[in-house]
């Protein structure tokens, strides 16, 4: 509501500077302006209360402001040219979306500083009778329940005057706002309450022109809106207020870090602030598919080496499990590749106290795999350096379940919760996840629908989907 009260603003203020001294002085001007304000600061307290009726607020406003550019027009005219223009005119005024007459509407002109007024017959025809007109002097047609309009002298021939019915609010556009404020599950989210949705009609005022009424309304805290509506002959569109949030994500980094690249950085869950927008979706999903890590403990020099898990490229760092009722227990371990995204890291650069064992542990990224961890080891040479070997499990491997004199360790194949089938036949399932840790759900769907029959109802959702842009770069 606010930009039609600017725009009705910027008219008066241009009409008011346009006049020369006559009969509507500056006095008028200075009085009409002063009036005018006080409406917009009333209309502004009234804004909660008007929601769906503020179209007839507004063309009363509309009505006032034509009233007064009548008077400005005819101000300015010549009076030696009164008698030369004097002549015989009639308006037809026609309903917007049936075509069908208009009787009783009000039709005001301007003519010799009078304002003169008459009402349409059955026929939707107004009859004026000696007038002093213009080619730019504007007729105001107006009726109680419908949008305000006007034409101008020139295009009163050029075909009927159309009023809309606004008070006929039998239509209905109604919905649900689907936001993606959470990438780590598998659903978009409802946006909640108070989210600004307008619907907004073009209604063809004349054949010299157009105005568009607005219709606002806010969601509940479902995330539903509904907005009750005339029929328009042209249809609506649809409007949404930008949303400002919190979005839960997985990255492999962010802006703040100084080292963007594995191993300095490691695939982790963040919440980054969000803009969002109906049918925009431009700000990047990172693709985090590495569910979990091998981390061996810090060398001699307290470096700590990071491993990832499969990455799709069988079988480096496979690990194999078995199910124990709903869950699964891991069986074989085959690590033996250090390769992710671009970035290779030398195992030969981390030293170890020679001949010893490494404590590892299995780094659980999105934090559901892993009831209890595995107990894993990892052994180092003469030369202090990892080195891989076939464990008793059959594989080959530089990290291993860990064993005392050979023998597994209590609880050392650990409680892991998700696996995917690998050989059912053998019992045997494996961690291969290879998917993007992060779901979306961006559906474009269009802003705009017709409403053309009286009583029709359209249900639409809308997706903000996974956002415009973020406050941070994240990788």
């Amino acid at each position: 509501m606010n930009s039609k009260l600017t725009l009705l603003f910027i008219v008066f203020v241009t009409l008011f500077a346009g006049c020369s001294k006559n009969s509507f002085n500056e006095s008028d001007a200075i009085a009409a302006q002063k009036d005018l304000l006080q409406l917009q600061y009333q209309h502004e307290l009234d804004l909660e209360t008007l929601k769906q009726k503020g179209a007839t607020a507004l063309q009363d406003l509309i009505n006032t402001a034509m009233l007064n550019q009548l008077k400005l027009n005819d101000s300015l005219a010549q009076q030696k040219a009164i008698a030369a223009n004097t002549k015989d005119y009639s308006v037809t005024v026609v309903d917007v979306v049936s075509n069908s007459p208009i009787a009783d509407a009000d039709v005001a002109v301007s003519s010799n500083g009078k304002v003169i007024t008459t009402k349409t017959n059955a026929q939707g025809i107004a009859t004026f009778s000696a007038v002093n007109l213009y080619p730019t002097s504007a007729f105001l047609i107006s009726k109680t329940g419908y949008a305000a309009s006007q034409i101008l002298q020139q295009n009163i021939t050029s075909g009927p005057v159309k009023l809309w019915n606004t008070t006929d609010l039998t239509n209905e556009i109604t919905g649900s706002l689907y936001i993606e404020t959470d990438l780590t599950n598998l659903t978009p989210e409802k946006v909640g309450a108070n989210v600004l949705v307008t619907a907004s009609a073009s209604i063809p005022a004349s054949p010299s022109g157009t105005y568009t009424v607005y219709f606002p309304t806010f969601t509940d805290a479902t995330g539903t809106y509904d907005i009750k509506l005339p029929a328009a002959p042209n249809g609506y569109s649809l409007s949404f207020q930008q949303i400002t949030a919190d979005q839960k994500l997985y990255v492999n980094a962010t802006e703040d870090d100084q080292i963007r690249t594995f191993p300095a950085s490691l695939p982790r869950q963040t919440t980054v602030k969000t803009y969002f927008n109906v049918n925009q979706f431009n700000a990047p999903v990172p693709n985090v598919n590495i569910y979990y890590y091998f981390k061996v403990a810090a060398d001699t020099r307290g470096k700590v080496l990071y491993i990832p898990g499969n990455n799709g490229y069988y079988p480096y760092n496979q690990v194999l499990v078995s199910a124990i009722g709903s869950k699964y227990q891991v069986e074989q371990l085959a690590v033996n590749n250090n390769y992710y995204n671009g970035a290779s890291v030398d195992w030969n650069a981390y030293t170890y106290t020679p001949n010893t064992k490494i404590d590892v542990q299995m780094v659980d990224v999105v934090g559901n795999i892993i009831e209890s961890a595995p107990k894993l080891s990892a052994s180092a040479d003469a030369n202090g350096k990892l080195v891989g070997f076939y464990s008793s499990q059959g594989q080959y491997s530089y990290v291993n379940l860990k064993t005392d004199n050979g023998v597994l360790v209590p609880n050392a194949k650990g409680v892991i919760l998700k696996a995917l089938p690998y050989d059912t036949y053998s019992n045997l399932y494996s961690l291969n996840f290879s998917a993007n840790l992060n779901t979306v759900s961006n559906f474009t769907t269009s802003s705009t629908f017709l409403s053309l029959n009286k009583g029709d109802k359209k249900v639409i959702n809308f997706y903000y989907g996974t956002g415009d842009s973020r406050v941070k770069q994240v990788f």
